[in-house]
Order: C-alpha cells, then sequence, then structure tokens
C-alpha cells in the first residue's frame, strides 16, 4: 500500500480548490455577459416596438402605416428590421420587406400586454428575439374635428392591431460562443499555471521537513545523542515535533546507556563469583587432600553457586516484570497482614544485628487495591534494605498512613553514603559503600526489582530524606 504524499494531497487539494473557484468565475462571467446582451437586445427591440406602435394612424377613416417614414433616418432599422402589424378586426397584415412575404409568429401577452421571447425566424429557422404586443391606431387633432364635423366618430380601440418586432440574434450567440471559448481555454490556462505556481509554493513550504527529516535520520544512525540543529527559520509546525523527537531519542540514548550499564555490571557481579569459584576449586584440585578439606571447599563452592542462583533468580523476576505480556490482576489485598508475614522473619535477624524496629500503623487493617505477590515482592525488598545498610545499634522505622485515595507505607533508616540523585538507587546493580555495613552480599537488583513491581500494579516507590537525614522509602499503592 502507497504512503500518503502531504505534497501530492496538498497540490492536488489546492488544484481542485482553484479549478472550482474559476469554473465558478467563469460561469458566472458567462452568464452575466448573457444577461446583459440579452437585456440590451430587449431594450433595442422595445425601443423599436414603441417606435414602430406610433406609426400607425387614422386617417380619412382607414389605417395609414406611416413606419417607412418613421424609420427613414434609421438605415440600420430600414435594412434589417423584422416586424409585421396585424389587423385583429380584418386579419390585414403588414410586414418589412426584410420578411419577403413570409410572416412572423404572431403573439402577444396576456390583455395585449408587450411579451419578449424566443422564436424561429421563418425561411432560414435561425433564432431571433422578439417581443409582441396590442397597439391602437394614432388620431391626431385635425382628424378627430373632421371625424367630428362629419358626425361620423371612430374609436381607435375598436380597431386593434398586433404587432410583432423581431432581431436575429445570430450575431449575440457568437459572440457568447467566443466569450465561452476565451473563458475556457483563459481558465484551463490559468489553472496549469495556478498548478505549477502551487507546486513551487508546496515544495517550498515543505523543504524545512526535508531538512529535519535529513537530521534525523542522519541522528539515529550515528550519534543518537546529539541534538537537532533547529534553524530560526523552522515553522513554529515542526519545532514541538522537532523537540519531542529530540526527547525521545534522549530517552533511547538513556536506555542504551542503561543497558550497557546494566550488561557491564552484570558482567563483573558473575565474573566475581565465577572467579572465586574458579580458585576453590583450583586449589582443591591442586594437591591431594582429605575429606574435610574437600567438604570445606564444596561448602565455600555451594555458598558461590547460591548467590549466583539467587543472581539469576533476581534478573529473571526483573525480566518478567518489566517485560509482562498481560496486565497484572488486581484484587483487595490487605497489606497490613502483608507487612506482618514479611516483617515475622526479620525480626530475628534485626534484633541478631542489635537495630530496634519501631512501628507505627494506624490500625490491624490496612486494604488496598494490588497483587499480593508483588507486594510482598516490594515490603521483602524493602526490609532486607533497611537490615543491610543500617549500622549496629540504630533504628528502623516502619509506618502506614492512608493519603488521599492512596495507603502509603514509610520505611526509614539511618543510612550514609547517599548519591545526590537518590533515584540512582533504583538503577540495576547500583550499590551503596558496603565496607561499613552488612550489604556485601546485596547484588544491587532488589530495589529495582521493587519499583517495577510497584509500577506493574499501579503503585509508586520513591526514596526521600527525613529531616533526620535518613532515608525514607515510601510505598504508595491505591487504597480500597
Amino acid at each position: 500500500m502507497t504512503s500518503p504524499s502531504i505534497q501530492r494531497t496538498l497540490l492536488l487539494r489546492c488544484g481542485l480548490g482553484v479549478g472550482v473557484l474559476l469554473c465558478i468565475l467563469s460561469i458566472s462571467t458567462y452568464l452575466i455577459v448573457r444577461h446583459g446582451l440579452f437585456r440590451e437586445l430587449d431594450r433595442s427591440i422595445t425601443q423599436t416596438a414603441a417606435l414602430l406602435s406610433n406609426q400607425v394612424e387614422l386617417e380619412n377613416g382607414a389605417i395609414s402605416f406611416d413606419w417607412k417614414e418613421g424609420v427613414g433616418t434609421n438605415q440600420a432599422l430600414h435594412d434589417d428590421g423584422l416586424f409585421q402589424f396585424w389587423d385583429e378586426a380584418t386579419g390585414a397584415t403588414t410586414r418589412s420587406t426584410q420578411l419577403k412575404g413570409l410572416n412572423l409568429p404572431r403573439f402577444c401577452g396576456e390583455n395585449g400586454t408587450p411579451l419578449l421571447k424566443e422564436i424561429e425566424l421563418p425561411g432560414n429557422g435561425r433564432q431571433a428575439r422578439a417581443i409582441g404586443m396590442r397597439i391602437y391606431p394614432f388620431v391626431l387633432p385635425e382628424e378627430r374635428e373632421r371625424m367630428k364635423a362629419l358626425g361620423r366618430t371612430i374609436d381607435p380601440r375598436s380597431m386593434p392591431h398586433i404587432l410583432v418586432v423581431a432581431r436575429d440574434t445570430k450575431a449575440m450567440y457568437r459572440v457568447l460562443n467566443r466569450t465561452r471559448w476565451v473563458l475556457g481555454v483563459g481558465t484551463l490556462l490559468t489553472l496549469g499555471l495556478g498548478f505549477l505556481l502551487i507546486h513551487r509554493v508546496i515544495r517550498v513550504t515543505l523543504r524545512p521537513i526535508d531538512d529535519l527529516t535529513g537530521q534525523m535520520k542522519d541522528r539515529t544512525e550515528h550519534q543518537l545523542d546529539r541534538a537537532l540543529e533547529l534553524p530560526i527559520t523552522l515553522p513554529v509546525e515542526l519545532v514541538g515535533l522537532a523537540k519531542n523527537f529530540d526527547s525521545l531519542l534522549a530517552r533511547v540514548a538513556a536506555i542504551r546507556q542503561r543497558e550497557r550499564d546494566f550488561i557491564r555490571h552484570a558482567a563483573h557481579e558473575l565474573r566475581t563469583p565465577i572467579a572465586g569459584l574458579q580458585a576453590t576449586t583450583d586449589l582443591a584440585l591442586s594437591q591431594p587432600r582429605d575429606a574435610a578439606a574437600y567438604a570445606s571447599h564444596l561448602a565455600t563452592c555451594q555458598k558461590t553457586a547460591m548467590e549466583l542462583g539467587e543472581l539469576v533468580k533476581r534478573l529473571s523476576a526483573l525480566s518478567r516484570i518489566g517485560q509482562a505480556t498481560s496486565p497484572v490482576s488486581l484484587e483487595a489485598v490487605d497489606v497490613g497482614a502483608v507487612l506482618s508475614d514479611c516483617l515475622k522473619p526479620f525480626l530475628p535477624r534485626f534484633a541478631a544485628h542489635g537495630l530496634v524496629v519501631k512501628l507505627a500503623l494506624p490500625g490491624p487493617e490496612l486494604r488496598a487495591s494490588g497483587d499480593a505477590a508483588l507486594v510482598r515482592i516490594v515490603l521483602n525488598n524493602l526490609l532486607d534494605n533497611a537490615l543491610s545498610y543500617t549500622a549496629p545499634g540504630g533504628e528502623v522505622h516502619i509506618g502506614a498512613r492512608l493519603n488521599g485515595g492512596l495507603l502509603e507505607i514509610r520505611i526509614s533508616n539511618p543510612a550514609g553514603d547517599l548519591p545526590t540523585n537518590l533515584g540512582r538507587l533504583f538503577e540495576p546493580l547500583f550499590r551503596r559503600e558496603t565496607s561499613r555495613n552488612d550489604a556485601d552480599s546485596h547484588l544491587g537488583i532488589g530495589l529495582t526489582l521493587s519499583l517495577e513491581a510497584a509500577t506493574a500494579m499501579g503503585a509508586t516507590l520513591q526514596a526521600g530524606m527525613t529531616e533526620e537525614g535518613w532515608i525514607e522509602f515510601v510505598f504508595a499503592i491505591p487504597s480500597r
């Protein structure tokens, strides 16, 4: 499937919009010209009909047509005029010479009012514009006096006539056809030129995207930690995209760095016990020994193997939690009961190290929404961390409280040699100074595993400092 193109889409849509606009303008222009030509033609034949209607006179008791005299000064009307009179009483007709004995269509409006319409000219069948109307003879004052003297007065309205005046529209339609051609060709040429200009503008406008794409490609292929070079002319619509991409790649670079650190530290942690195991076996096999000596060496080997097994176990647990394929099933957990179960095996160890444990719990039941197994992992690691890094004779404070919709478990103890950035405590294989405490057997994975477990069930785990300068871990889990 072909990927959509912004340039092609903009070109087509802009071109289509310009094309529609040009068509609308061309059609509007044509209609305006057509309306103007028809209006001018209708006015011309209406004026001609008004002039001819005044050329029908009642004289000596009969109708006389003086149109030849009336149009004598209008040579165009005399040569090309198309008109015809009908006497409605007798049916007699008088026509212009240009009709050559043929008759125009006879018509008028309702009650004789003027009516404009399209007709076909007799003989050649060409289209023409015509006006039909009822007229009455004109009576001069002298004629009225003469009829009165003779005692025979004739009412002109008793002698109605129909007048039809026509004008060939061939020339007008020729102008309209030429106008259509001009507008059509002009529209096509303008549309073609518009497409070229639009294409040029779009290419120039999208050039910053091409430049930014080149920088992104170069960065992803070479240096992830190098920031993008954002020119001053970069459109504001792309600034946010570039900065977010920078942020994303920075996070990727940080993850890659953590992976490298993890592999390096894991290799270091594995190398030490393996080297010890190899040294012990080499020493045991260097010369014949009695059973007690071999048992001592085997015990050392067993201890080293157990440490390796614990390291692999923690690494496997960290991998499973961090890359779970299905979400953790949350249920009601009695955190107080879980804390009590976790604390029981630690109390003798705390006492053996000369540590005082102080509990401050709001009640026997501390219910929250989570996963009991993951809660147990977090609490066991926090208690083991307090046991390992608290100097003999020190105190370990364990408290709990409800804070809004969260149940907070707080475990604090005095500790030294803390990093400036307490967030490093949660990095894989990070360990504090062990020469002044009992943490030499720590693998540096417990807090990382605890943070992953807390995150997996929607809880948080943070490290902070108390007013006394103690390290305090706050495990906040949604209450129930």
